[in-house]
């Protein structure tokens, strides 16, 4: 590969950009000859004209005009492969894309085990509601909820969920036995779950539901069921911790299984990384740990009626 000196290239890339040799000296923090200097080492590399010297002045030929933009987009794609290989996460960092909700309610109650078992590792925890992009983000790995769809993508299903309808205790003045009838005329929060599921599985797909309130994110839609704002469709997965800690209460014991499942992903070229497998085997044990209180609830429920 025939390539001209790097230092002669910057040199002429910022006097072509800035216009001024005084400029372009001050830029690369050097001496105004030197920046001469290495436009004329250039010009002798290649034998062509790349600027006409009138006294100290440096103007760009029309050759020279060509050459300055191709060079800057060349210096512009070295530029932005140095950055993003820089960003690449490390071995000893663990970068977890996740959404909110589940990354507030599900995972980060449970991920001070992991911390204590892996101290070696510096974990970092990226909350968004878009699809993790690890072509430009570089996270490790990204907790997903769908169906494993997801070309490129090494995909290792976690749990299943389900929806149900929670509201604050106090919620109707503390009167909560409601009919799925009934729901639909009181005050509704949504966020991204589809009633349509829920009432299928409740036998009433004739209802249409409006929403009083309608979020983005489900952790704040939960925060106003909490605070008594109305009725809230949720994943159980987000709400079991406010169930069990009676800031949430189940207005029915119906619960719909959700379309979607969670899934732990990250990139094919990653496949064997040593943390990913750490983390799958703990996020695994943490599933079946929940799974089997969730499994506890349901009996001592049945068992109460």
């Amino acid at each position: 590969m025939k390539l001209p000196p790097l230092p002669a290239l910057r040199a002429f890339e910022a006097l072509a950009r800035l216009g001024k040799v005084v400029d372009a000296a001050e830029e690369l923090h050097v001496t105004h000859s030197a920046v001469s200097h290495q436009v004329k080492a250039l010009e002798d590399y290649i034998g062509l004209a790349l600027v006409t010297r009138a006294g100290r002045a440096l103007t760009l030929t029309e050759e020279g005009r060509i050459y300055a933009y191709q060079v800057r987009q060349a210096l512009a794609e070295i530029a932005g492969a140095t950055e993003k290989i820089q960003r690449r996460p490390r071995d000893s960092r663990l970068t977890i894309s996740v959404v909110p909700s589940f990354g507030t309610f599900w995972l980060l109650p449970r991920l001070h085990d992991f911390i204590a078992a892996h101290p070696e590792l510096q974990i970092s925890l990226a909350a968004s509601m878009a699809f993790a992009d690890f072509e430009n983000e570089l996270p490790d790995c990204a907790i997903r909820f769908g169906h494993g769809q997801w070309p490129d993508l090494h995909c290792e299903p976690l749990m299943d969920d389900s929806l149900l309808v929670v509201a604050a205790p106090g919620f109707n003045g503390g009167d909560l036995a409601i009919a799925p009838d009934q729901l639909m005329q009181l005050p509704l929060l949504h966020a991204s779950e589809s009633w349509p599921v829920w009432l299928a599985a409740a036998g009433c797909e004739h209802l249409r539901p409006r929403a009083a309130l309608e979020f983005t994110d489900s952790s704040m839609m939960l925060e106003a069921a909490r605070l008594g704002y109305g009725i809230a469709l949720t994943r159980r997965s987000i709400a079991h911790a406010m169930i069990e800690r009676r800031q949430l209460v189940r207005l029915t014991d119906i619960e719909a299984p959700h379309p979607s499942r969670y899934f732990l992903v990250w990139p094919v070229r990653s496949h064997q990384s040593p943390k990913l497998l750490l983390l799958l085997a703990w996020l695994r044990q943490q599933v079946a740990d929940y799974q089997g209180s969730l499994t506890a609830v349901r009996r001592q429920r049945s068992r109460k009626k």
